[in-house]
């Protein structure tokens, strides 16, 4: 290879430096870039452009449709960067896409064409987003970024109740109750139990970094208990101890059998009061048995798959028209009900059992790879475990599952993606694990003593 003469007036250490710096320069660009699509894609953003909560109920605001163009061309950006990895990632995950393809081709019987193509669009875009994602970090760093969102998100919601109280804060129907920038309290009690689940993992990844996500955690902590939002503090709890006992299981060996009874016996216990004491239970917690309406919701919408059961309705569209076909269920519970606060159902609606046979295949086989990891993996298992764990719980009573422009499928997917393609075990810098030789980090070389920007 011929060499070339450094340029007048810098010395090839000199021009070798730059470059290291050129380069850390971008990869800090595209990090901040990657930030501010995961903070985009948890709504927060959206929902500042709306006048209220209320008209961020109510919800389809072209300004909204309007803003998501520049983000999706961001992604489609990074997509072609990483292709040839986001390539690999489809092909070793077919399921995934076949789940999308076939919302897609709702789009011939759908109610409302219209309205399928352009959330089939935006769903297409968000599968894409999280399999670049996957692409482009390894387990460590996606993390890390995921975290670095969670930080701002805490930071938004804190400075919107300060700021503008009326409208980070409930006035009506819980008065008192803590929303931040989203339509009402439990979505601020989910995005801030998933991201006290992050912090857990962020600290078990890089445990030198405690001085950011331990105050982020206890941020997410307070922000999850001011919004009175039950579901998130049982999701909360449940997430720790997961944690836990996926702790105890990696690091003490001789403790791993004693762990497994006590993970039978409490999963029995659990059955038995969901079983037999399933109203005592959801009273220590001041839930009703129909958990807030959701079982009566859930029990017309029973009727309505029967009468498409096999294909649906069309992706995105059964809620749409106030006298379609959602119609009798507002009718019979006198109020305009937004979603089956069910992701199973919506996506039974959307689709018909068709696309509930390929997801639950998907979720099924997603498990396995998942508790395979909790032996076999390395300090990513606790991400692997506690992120699946968060979104299944909350597919039971939010409509997560197969969402365009939502960072609960973003990060499924970005996850499922890794875990499909079998990527290596992650483990800290300098442990016993990368020692071994058991992780290959690849990675943009640095100059001697150069730090990681991650």
């Amino acid at each position: 290879m011929a060499f070339t003469a450094p340029s007048p007036g810098f010395s090839h250490a000199e021009l070798q430096q730059r470059n290291y710096a050129l380069i850390g320069l971008g990869r800090f660009l595209e990090s901040a870039i990657w930030v501010l699509v995961l903070v985009f894609f948890s709504g927060a953003i959206v929902g500042l452009t709306f006048p209220s909560a209320e008209a961020l109920e109510a919800g389809d605001s072209p300004l909204a449709r309007l803003l998501w163009y520049p983000i999706y061309g961001i992604v489609a950006g990074m997509t072609l960067m990483n292709f040839a990895k986001v390539l690999r990632l489809v092909s070793r995950n077919p399921l995934i896409i076949m789940c999308v393809l076939w919302l897609g081709l709702t789009f011939f019987w759908s109610i409302d064409p219209g309205v399928t193509m352009r959330r089939s669009i935006g769903l297409l875009m968000t599968t894409m987003a999280g399999l670049a994602f996957a692409a482009r970090y390894d387990w460590g760093e996606m993390v890390q970024h995921i975290g670095a969102a969670v930080l701002i998100l805490c930071l938004i919601t804190l400075m919107l109740v300060l700021l503008n109280p009326t409208r980070g804060i409930m006035q009506e129907i819980y008065p008192g109750a803590w929303r931040g920038p989203w339509a009402e309290k439990n979505y601020l009690g989910g995005i801030m139990a998933k991201g006290f689940a992050v912090m857990l993992c962020a600290f078990a990844m890089r445990p030198k970094r405690i001085w950011i996500w331990g105050p982020t955690a206890m941020l997410c902590l307070f922000m999850m208990l001011m919004s009175g939002s039950k579901t998130a503090l049982l999701a909360m709890m449940g997430c720790f101890g997961i944690f836990l006992v996926v702790r105890v299981f990696r690091r003490f060996p001789f403790l791993r059998v004693p762990v497994i009874w006590a993970v039978i016996a409490g999963t029995a216990g659990l059955a038995l009061i969901m079983t037999v004491g399933l109203e005592w239970a959801l009273g220590l917690i001041g839930k009703d048995p129909t958990l807030t309406g959701r079982t009566d919701i859930w029990q017309l919408l029973a009727m309505a798959i029967q009468d498409k059961f096999w294909l649906g309705y069309g992706y995105g569209t059964f809620w749409m028209d106030p006298l379609g076909p959602s119609y009798q269920t507002r009718e019979v519970l006198q109020w305009s009900v937004p979603t089956a606060h069910n992701g199973w159902l919506d996506s039974w609606l959307s689709g018909g059992a068709v696309i509930i046979i390929l997801f639950g295949l998907l979720t099924l086989m997603t498990a396995i790879k998942s508790l395979t990891r909790i032996k076999t993996g390395g300090v990513e298992t606790y991400w692997v475990v506690l992120s699946l764990f968060f979104f299944l719980l909350f597919s039971i009573s939010e409509s997560a599952i197969l969402q365009q422009n939502d960072i609960s499928w973003f990060l499924f997917t970005a996850t499922t993606a890794k875990l499909w393609a079998n990527d290596p075990a992650w483990w800290r810098p300098g442990s016993r694990g990368e020692r071994r030789g058991t992780v290959a980090r690849v990675g943009i070389h640095r100059a001697p003593g150069q730090r990681s920007l991650y």
